[in-house]
């Protein structure tokens, strides 16, 4: 089920906060609920680049790296994308693969159902069919 609403408004509030825009704090209250898979799968993975005890901006000592960023556009691009989200449910969806895991059958059936370096895309094919039709630049001319 894909909720366009709440996809591109996760895809704003991502945007924003991991530019520095605001606080964690602000980003929790702000990144929208919904049953769409994606949404509780990116926000999931979300949670785990921030310290959730003291409020501070995605700056500083908590400036995503270059690869990092890149990880981001490529949420932001899917939640703007109409791909369903075909990942199994587990914690920490982004964050693969883990070394140690208690749950090594349900570890290996996630990686195993699709092609994790397209996360949260399933596939290649998804992944570059959405990167050859930006939504955020849709409609524009080049300069």
């Amino acid at each position: 089920m894909i909720d366009r609403e709440a996809r591109d408004s996760a895809a704003e509030v991502l945007r924003q906060f991991f530019s520095g825009r605001f606080s964690q704090f602000d980003y929790e209250e702000k990144f929208p609920g919904s049953k769409d898979a994606a949404i509780g799968a990116i926000d999931h993975t979300v949670w785990c680049f921030y310290d959730d005890f003291r409020e501070h901006k995605m700056t500083g000592e908590f400036k995503l790296t270059p690869e990092l960023r890149r990880l981001v556009a490529r949420w932001v691009m899917f939640l703007h994308s109409d791909f369903e989200y075909g990942w199994p449910n587990v914690s920490y969806p982004g964050l693969r693969p883990l070394e140690r895991t208690f749950f090594r059958k349900k570890e290996k059936r996630f990686m195993e159902s699709g092609e994790y370096e397209v996360w949260p895309f399933i596939d290649t094919d998804s992944y570059e069919a959405a990167k050859s039709n930006p939504v955020l630049l849709a409609g524009t001319e080049a300069v």
